[in-house]
């Protein structure tokens, strides 16, 4: 990713956390909450993982969160859905502002895929990593929003959100 691009995201992901923080801090580190998010789903703990979600969170992008999925009962079967698929996820950047936290993670991809159109999939050619940001949202020291949107910039990540798209044309 060029410099210009890396400057653009980092300075936009901080003027949205800026402009979405909540006056009063989570009662928890917020980037602490979702170091132990990443780290229990990398292992395969769904229940350490949903744990750290409010009663009342909302995951939304990709997954079986395309639309979002409202509660604990939804978010435990996007979170089985990403322990079966044994993909690993590392924070390679993070920007944190009172409650919002924006990670850049690399996932590395496992061997297969239950979220794509007509159930499981095996992921497009070429495919081994994807770079994902996503922001989370604390409040009241658990997680209580989550959206997540692939890097189109990078090469791996844009053929597998084309390889994607190509579902939704059918």
């Amino acid at each position: 990713m060029n410099s210009s691009l890396t400057f653009s995201l980092g300075a936009f992901a901080g003027m949205f956390c800026a402009a979405v923080s909540a006056p009063a801090l989570a009662q928890t580190d917020p980037a602490l909450l979702v170091a132990q998010d990443i780290a229990a789903e990398s292992r395969g703990d769904v229940d350490g993982a949903l744990a750290l979600y409010s009663d009342d969170a909302t995951v939304q992008g990709g997954g079986l969160c395309w639309s979002p999925c409202v509660g604990k009962a939804a978010i435990r079967k996007e979170l089985e859905r990403r322990v079966e698929a044994t993909n690993h996820a590392a924070i390679i950047g993070k920007y944190v502002s009172g409650n919002v936290v924006v990670v850049k993670t690399e996932v590395r991809v496992g061997s297969g895929e239950k979220s794509g159109p007509g159930g499981s999939v095996q992921w497009s050619p070429g495919v081994d990593r994807l770079v994902v940001w996503t922001l989370y949202e604390a409040r009241d020291g658990k997680i209580a929003f989550v959206s997540l949107v692939g890097e189109h910039t990078d090469p791996q990540t844009a053929r597998f959100i084309e390889w994607l798209g190509s579902f939704k044309a059918k």
